[in-house]
């Protein structure tokens, strides 16, 4: 058979912003804030760029079928937005697009006839900066900054472990009965795993929820630890820990301004730092969009360090809790490490 090379070469010249992170680390929060900034177009979730870089890691799709795919994917989404299709008018959603300060310009959008394709070329799309929501999908490859180069910009969420735990341990079980799980899954005797559970699928399958959640936590962190290892100046990158974000969030909007080149209004900015209680007094729990998912729907508002080290000690194994406190050790090293570039 002969190799086909697939490729697209015609592209818009819009610039894609991936926020990439643990869930419960803060991705919603960045992607609030950018709503603030110059340009920046209303935040997507596509699952092809969650799923495509995690297929290329483990080999199963070939390099420039997914690049091209993923150009493709990208540019659609530019054209869908410079005309106002597909847009989430839905209130209750994170996406939904009256929520967004460019909402009338969507609206208008609606009723007007589709600009002609020059000048969406010309004028729109290099304008338009699309913030994309993922999950961990870029830890341990390069597929996204292989497709789009010097473009690119990723933004990297990251938490004390200790309180995404239960974010992770809450969700867990819905991975092989709930449809509308889209985390990327494979087949071991049977069953749907994790992505992340490769190479640890006996151990998986025999520890509770809590105890999956260190362990998972910890590979992935070794992932992005040995990615960000020798790119941790790399313009492309900006890793936003997020006791920094609610504690110091002027001083961090002022490093993505800088980061993305991109200035933001100050009225619209305060607007989201009061709807997002920012900057605030302490790392406590703040109930958010994920409480949707914890178990029974259980509120965790207010929840301290202690509270939840507390909860966690009764709930695993003394091997698993020493790993977390290994984890927790890593993890404020690495912020100290990074906060001092």
């Amino acid at each position: 058979m002969v190799k086909v090379n697939f490729s697209k070469s015609s592209i818009y010249n819009s610039k894609p912003i991936i926020i990439d992170g643990f869930s419960g680390s803060g991705k919603i929060l960045i992607s609030e804030l950018l709503k603030a900034f110059k340009n920046t177009e209303i935040s997507t979730w596509n699952v092809s760029f969650d799923y495509m870089p995690i297929l290329y890691s483990f080999e199963k799709i070939e390099k420039e079928a997914a690049k091209s795919t993923l150009r493709t994917i990208f540019d659609r989404i530019t054209y869908y937005i410079s005309i106002g299709r597909n847009l989430n008018w839905r209130i209750k959603d994170l996406s939904f697009a009256f929520d967004h300060p460019k909402k009338l310009s969507y609206l208008k959008k609606l009723f007007l006839n589709v600009p002609n394709d020059d000048f969406i070329i010309e004028k729109v799309a290099p304008k338009m900066k699309l913030p994309f929501i993922v999950h961990m999908s870029t830890f341990n490859n390069y597929l996204l900054e292989d497709t789009f180069g010097e473009d690119i910009r990723i933004f990297y969420t990251l938490r004390d472990p200790l309180f995404i735990l239960e974010t992770y341990s809450s969700y867990l079980h819905r991975i092989e009965t709930d449809p509308r799980e889209f985390t990327p899954k494979y087949s071991f005797n049977g069953l749907d795993l994790p992505w992340f559970a490769y190479d640890w699928e006996e151990e998986y399958l025999s520890i509770n929820q809590t105890e999956k959640s260190i362990t998972l936590i910890e590979k992935c962190f070794d992932h992005l630890y040995k990615k960000l290892g020798s790119n941790i100046n790399d313009k492309k990158y900006k890793v936003i820990f997020f006791e920094d974000i609610v504690l110091k969030t002027d001083d961090k909007c002022k490093e993505i301004a800088e980061f993305l080149n991109l200035g933001y209004k100050d009225r619209i900015m305060s607007k989201i730092k009061k709807k997002n209680k920012l900057p605030r007094n302490n790392i406590n729990v703040v109930e958010g969009f994920w409480k949707r998912y914890t178990t029974n729907n259980i509120s965790r508002d207010g929840e301290n360090e202690e509270d939840i080290l507390k909860r966690t000690e009764e709930m695993v194994n003394k091997f698993y809790f020493e790993k977390l406190h290994n984890l927790r050790d890593r993890y404020f090293s690495f912020k100290e490490k990074i906060n001092k570039q």
